[in-house]
Order: structure tokens, then sequence, then C-alpha cells
């Protein structure tokens, strides 16, 4: 492999199935890393087994809400790890679409639970192994609606500026042990987390293009956008980098 930044670095990829979490796994690899793919998505997990080169990828189907289940799978992930992580991905999410008082609290918690409290966790439980790195990377998919508000996302704007907050102050408390914490913001992205939102409008192509209309670049954002920066963040070229939050949204939060 001719060019390898992330040669022999152990990743962590939360909500690698598909989407986002998918293409960082194979920008990581690409550039030399191993990569653990966490996701309650068995299928996906599988597909992207088949399609990454042996040994670069070992999947690990589990339910980031179940905390029981959770724990049995840190507890076997830890051990594949071989007790150390350099790059940890907290990327997995879920959205909906949903006015306050339709917002009822089975929706908020699980909304809270997937967003911001399994990041938590996962990190939590990972710490010795990030620690045992000596340089590790942990890089948090939050929103660029952690930055600015959107009317029926309120509970999603404050699950994912939870995400943010709570990467910087991670930041700062980490410095010392030699772990950067950076958080990335994705505007829209063309994933099925996003079309699926479309079809909950009485017209989903007027809602897509509704949507493009807000973006300076005038486009939708794709998986492809996202992963090299996290990548980048990832790697010892962003050794100086943390407690920053990279938007990367085609202008969206510039307007």
């Amino acid at each position: 492999m001719a060019w390898a930044p992330l040669s022999g670095m152990r990743a962590v990829v939360t909500g690698a199935a598909g989407g986002i979490g998918c293409e960082v796994a194979r920008q990581l690899i690409a550039q030399g890393a191993t990569v653990h793919g966490l996701d309650r998505d068995g299928e996906g997990l599988e597909r992207a087994a088949r399609e990454f080169r042996a040994g670069s990828f070992t999947a690990y189907r589990v339910d980031l809400v179940d905390r029981p289940e959770l724990d049995r799978v840190l507890a076997e992930l830890l051990d594949g790890l071989e007790r150390r992580c350099d790059i940890l991905v907290n990327n997995a999410g879920v959205s909906r679409l949903r006015s306050l008082e339709n917002t009822d609290d089975a929706m908020l918690d699980w909304m809270l639970a997937v967003n911001f409290v399994a990041a938590f966790r996962v990190t939590r439980a990972l710490l010795p192994a990030l620690r045992a790195s000596g340089r590790a990377s942990v890089v948090n998919i939050a929103s660029e609606l952690a930055l600015v508000g959107q009317p029926d996302y309120s509970a999603y704007c404050a699950t994912k500026g939870a995400v943010l907050a709570w990467s910087r102050a991670l930041a700062l408390e980490l410095a010392e042990q030699r772990i950067r914490v950076n958080a990335v913001c994705p505007g829209p992205v063309d994933t099925a987390l996003l079309r699926e939102e479309f079809t909950t409008h009485a017209n989903p192509d007027a809602a897509k293009q509704a949507e493009i209309a807000t973006i300076p670049l005038s486009r939708l954002g794709s998986a492809a956008d996202i992963a090299p920066v996290v990548a980048f963040l990832a790697g010892d070229a962003a050794a100086f980098v943390t407690g920053a939050a990279w938007c990367i949204d085609g202008g969206k939060t510039a307007r």
C-alpha cells in the first residue's frame, strides 16, 4: 500500500453498516487502518465485510440502546482490539421529524439514547484502550443542527447539541492523556436517513428541493464528502487539532 497514513491503527466505528459510517470505514481502511464496525443492521454489516479486504473489517451486531447487549459486545470488542484503540468514530445516529408536542417520551428517550448516551457509554468503556494508544483520536458525528435550529427538529437538535458540547468538554479533559476529541457537523447528506425524512412530506421531491435551496453549494452532501474529513481528524496529520467543530454543510450555516 503506497499511501497509508493510518497504517497499523485500530479503529472503531459505530453505525458502520451504511451511510456515513460505512464510508468512514471504507476511508479508514483505504488509509491502512483496521476497522471494528458496530451496528444493529446485521445484513449491512455482512455486506460491508464482504466488500472490504479480508482482515480489515470486523463486524459486531449490537443495538446500542440495549445496555446489557452493548456491555457484552464492548467486552468482546476490547478483546478484539487487544486493549488498544487508536481511532473511535461515534457515528451512529437517528432522526425523526417531529414537532415538540408530537415528540412523546419514548421518542425523546430513544433519540437521546442513540445520538448521545450510546456515544458517551462507548467512549467511556474504550477509554483505557484509547489511553493505551498514546495518540488516540475520537471523532464524534454531530450535525449542523448542533449549531443552528430548525422547526420540528427540537429533539434532534438537543441531542446533537449535547454531542457537540460533550466533545468540547472531553477534549479538555483528555488532552493530558494524549487523546484528541473533535466533532464533525454534517449538513444535509444524501443518506437513507434523510431520504426517509423526505418521505414524511406530502411531496418528497419538493421537500428535497426545498432543502437543497438552503445550501449555497446547491446540492446535498454525500457520505464521501464527510469521510475524508473524519479520516484526517483521526490521523497524525491533525495532531494539533482538538476541541474543534468541523462543519461540512455546503455553506448552509454560513448564511
